[in-house]
């Protein structure tokens, strides 16, 4: 046995790992996540996102019903649809847009593997 390789038997037990479940996304999260949105200067509107294929068989597979936000979520995937008014630069909204909801998703505890900010209409 080396001096890194520490496998040998202690005798203690250590817990057992509970398994935690992921907080679930709900409508009041994704209500103020767009709200959010919204208030990012820069941001003249906010469109429907359309969701993937996969996860509308999926929704309708599993009986979820459909929300009233106009974000997308794809698994852990945000989807997001934006327009500007044209004053600030596009991708410095889209930026800003990005960190807004990866932020208020923070503060709802909830975790994204991604949020995917597409711009509709500039100005």
């Amino acid at each position: 046995m080396s001096d890194t390789d520490d496998t040998r038997e202690t005798g203690t037990q250590l817990p057992a790992a509970v398994p935690s479940e992921p907080p679930t996304w709900s409508a009041a999260a994704l209500a103020a996540i767009e709200a959010v949105v919204l208030e990012v200067p820069g941001v003249a509107d906010l469109f429907r996102a359309r969701p993937t294929v996969q996860s509308a068989v999926t929704a309708i597979r599993f009986g979820v019903t459909p929300t009233v936000s106009r974000l997308v979520l794809d698994g852990a995937v945000l989807r997001i649809v934006i327009g500007t008014d044209g004053f600030a630069p596009a991708p410095a909204v889209a930026r800003a847009v990005h960190d807004a909801a990866l932020d208020e998703a923070a503060r709802h505890r909830l975790v994204l593997s991604r949020v995917d900010v597409r711009i509709a209409r500039i100005g």
